[in-house]
């Protein structure tokens, strides 16, 4: 907290690690940014290492040890047990960044490694896990092994925060890496990680103990997690504070945002592209840091998806889980110009009996909708099409009066108290193209809709975006970012074909 750092940099003395110093060095290339020493480590060494510094050494990692879940890491655990004189040969080794190395010359481009600032492990994570897991669960003996490895030695006109992803990327070949992967490190993503893990949720219903949402910035960091204490009561106790139930991944959050920003044909088309999306959206946004409220909303969001999950797994609809859910809270979002209370939803850690209520109707509504596709299409594919939202966000169903009177007024949900919300923020060009098409009249919306339907002008799509757009210049209601970059095009292609409104 004193430094201001966003992290602790580790140092390593590798003569206090036990054993000799790393020797056979061999430095290059010069004048890049950086420089590389490669080396070998003893096994002893490493699992030091790892005793002291754990999952620290991984902060720059696109993932956290993955445990024995995997073939691959199955793999290096046998051949560390049963053939750890062929671990060199077999392995890859680690891939390391560090900011400053000590070394002692020998001459003829070798030289005895002594220290390092800021060590960390940006590839070969699994084969640090596996070495300090066999050592401890099997007890094998570390100092047969010997690990290659890699030091990038990042030089002061180089750049670690964008050297060391590509490093990692480029290096790693040992475990499958999805793309969701590479954006472990994001900025958005450490500062969720973050409030994560020091912000408590209230008590839900019936239970007095406060517990947290575990974000999982990088794949396996909850496993890991839990994985560090040694008894069974210990990952109990840590259970107990972050229950698994309480694990929200990337790709979740991806789902959950998008489900609430109305774009649910594209949470249909799959965690990774829909995750893909998201962060195209945010890097378009510009910098964006999640602060506290925005953190505690984000999670009443993923409250009502996961709840919304149980209602729809009631109905027993028999497929299309993902797609009603995602449809049905979309609509709820765009009718209720997203006035859902999340700070009680936050505060209760559950949704309300006539909301819960409401999204089994409005789920027997969606569920009808995606399976009567448009021209006998496949239903899959048709709940991933934008033409499927257009047609189902129209769809009419009156909102009990029940429901009406938890939402918050549209002035609350306008001015909200968090300092950055996502799904609000719009560019100066966005912004005044919001603003040009909300100063267009209903009755010109409206006209142009008849126009287009009399003279077979426009498409289905466009006409239908029309006539909602007039009733929400009629209801004072401000058009979407998306909405109105569709409406201007609308609006000059029909002036174009000769409407005159």
């Amino acid at each position: 907290m004193s430094s201001g750092a966003n992290r602790e940099p580790i140092r390593i003395e590798f003569a206090r690690l036990g054993g000799e110093a790393p020797r056979r060095i061999v430095a290059s290339p010069p004048d890049s940014g950086y420089r590389c020493l490669l080396t070998m480590l003893p096994g002893s060494a490493l699992v030091e290492m790892y005793r002291l510094y754990g999952p620290r050494l991984l902060e720059r990692n696109v993932r956290s040890f993955l445990q024995l879940g995997g073939k691959v890491n199955q793999g290096i655990r046998k051949t560390i047990i049963e053939e750890p004189q062929m671990f060199l040969a077999f392995n890859n080794g680690l891939s390391v960044t560090a900011s400053g190395l000590t070394l002692e010359d020998h001459g003829d481009g070798k030289a005895t490694l002594l220290s390092a600032e800021d060590f960390q492990i940006v590839n070969g994570g699994q084969t640090t896990g596996s070495i300090f897991r066999a050592w401890r669960k099997d007890k094998i003996n570390a100092d047969l092994l010997q690990v290659p490895i890699k030091i990038t030695e990042i030089l002061s006109d180089g750049d670690v925060d964008e050297i060391a992803p590509r490093i990692s990327q480029s290096a790693n070949n040992q475990n499958k890496v999805d793309m969701v992967d590479f954006s472990s490190n994001h900025p958005f993503h450490r500062r969720m990680e973050e409030l994560s893990r020091s912000i408590w949720a209230p008590p839900a219903a019936g239970m007095q103990r406060q517990s947290r949402w575990f974000y999982e910035r990088a794949r396996g960091q909850y496993h890991d997690a839990l994985a560090q204490y040694r008894t069974e009561g210990e990952r109990r106790a840590c259970e107990r504070i972050h229950p698994r139930n309480q694990l929200v991944t990337k790709t979740d959050l991806a789902k959950f945002e998008h489900t609430w920003s109305q774009l649910p044909h594209i949470v249909s088309r799959g965690g990774q592209k829909c995750y893909l999306d998201f962060m195209d959206v945010l890097e378009k946004r510009g910098t964006f840091e999640p602060d506290e409220t925005w953190f505690k909303r984000s999670i009443a969001r993923a409250i009502l998806v996961r709840q919304a999950e149980k209602i729809v797994s009631r109905q027993k609809f028999g497929g299309y889980r993902a797609n009603i859910i995602t449809y049905s809270l979309a609509w709820l979002s765009h009718h209720t110009a997203k006035r859902v209370d999340l700070d009680a939803i936050w505060g209760s850690q559950k949704l309300s009996d006539p909301l819960a209520a409401f999204i089994e109707t409005l789920s027997h509504h969606a569920h009808g909708h995606i399976t009567n596709p448009l021209g006998g299409q496949n239903v899959t594919e048709w709940a991933k099409k934008e033409a499927c939202w257009d047609r189902f966000r129209e769809h009419s169903l009156a909102i009990p009066a029940d429901i009406e009177a938890e939402l918050i007024s549209r002035e609350k949900a306008q001015h909200s108290p968090s300092a950055h919300v996502f799904e609000e923020q719009t560019s100066a060009d966005e912004a005044a193209q919001v603003e040009r098409v909300a100063e267009v009249p209903a009755q010109t919306w409206f006209d142009l809709a008849a126009w287009a339907k009399d003279t077979q002008t426009l498409q289905p799509w466009q006409r239908s975006l029309s006539f909602s757009l007039g009733k929400l210049a009629s209801s004072g209601r401000r058009p979407s970012r998306k909405q109105a970059m569709h409406g201007e095009k609308i609006v000059e292609e029909a002036r174009s074909l000769g409407f005159r409104g």
